[in-house]
């Protein structure tokens, strides 16, 4: 299975990674608020959050510019995560903010959209997720669907529901994207006991 999982890379890029963190710039603030940010209690604060721009492999082995929102004091976390992707050739689709779906997971999840930061509950639930707290990473939901045995989602990531054919952008233990996230501290959700969130890797330790 780990030579399998090797399918999932491309070839490593020849230049060098570089991401770059700011404090929420005024034009993110406005672009986020009232859709994945609210005016809610419970939502971080502005000044609580960090904006990314980071470097990515896209699947023609290209390289691109993407973006996150975190938390702030994880920040330098999830720049090391996505700096060791980068170097493994790991194909991303595209990285936006989920305000360009207005904060709607699932239209962001069909368009294969990797994301962060969203203050919203848990599908199904009235708990807050780890991405209402910018701990949450999704990435690349398409490749690595959630799933359940009655339930897959996004419907678009179908043809990905059987993990033993691994195919580029895909996360499978084992493998070396799981290994990655193992030897930096963070939780996978394909670990997960009753559905498996193949897309999702939260920080769950202390900050």
């Amino acid at each position: 299975m780990l030579e399998r999982a090797v399918s999932a890379l491309l070839s490593p890029p020849s230049r060098a990674f570089t991401a770059a963190i700011h404090a929420l710039p005024e034009a993110v603030c406005v672009r986020i608020a009232n859709k994945s940010w609210r005016d809610d209690p419970r939502c971080p604060r502005f000044a609580d959050l960090a904006y990314l721009e980071l470097d990515h492999v896209t699947f023609d082995g290209e390289i691109a510019r993407g973006e996150l929102v975190v938390a702030a004091p994880l920040a330098r976390r999830a720049v090391e995560v996505f700096r060791r992707l980068y170097q493994l050739g790991f194909p991303i689709r595209q990285m936006k903010l989920v305000d360009d779906y207005d904060a709607d997971d699932d239209r962001s999840m069909s368009a294969d959209n990797s994301s962060a930061f969203n203050f919203r509950v848990i599908a199904g639930t009235q708990l807050l997720s780890q991405h209402a707290l910018g701990r949450a990473i999704d990435i690349n939901p398409v490749e690595n669907p959630w799933r359940r045995p009655d339930r897959l989602l996004p419907p678009e990531g179908e043809a990905f529901a059987d993990r033993t054919t691994v195919r580029p952008g895909m996360i499978v233990r084992p493998g070396p994207v799981v290994a990655m996230l193992d030897e930096l501290g963070w939780e996978w959700g394909g670990d997960w006991r009753h559905a498996f969130d193949d897309h999702h890797i939260a920080w769950t330790r202390a900050l």
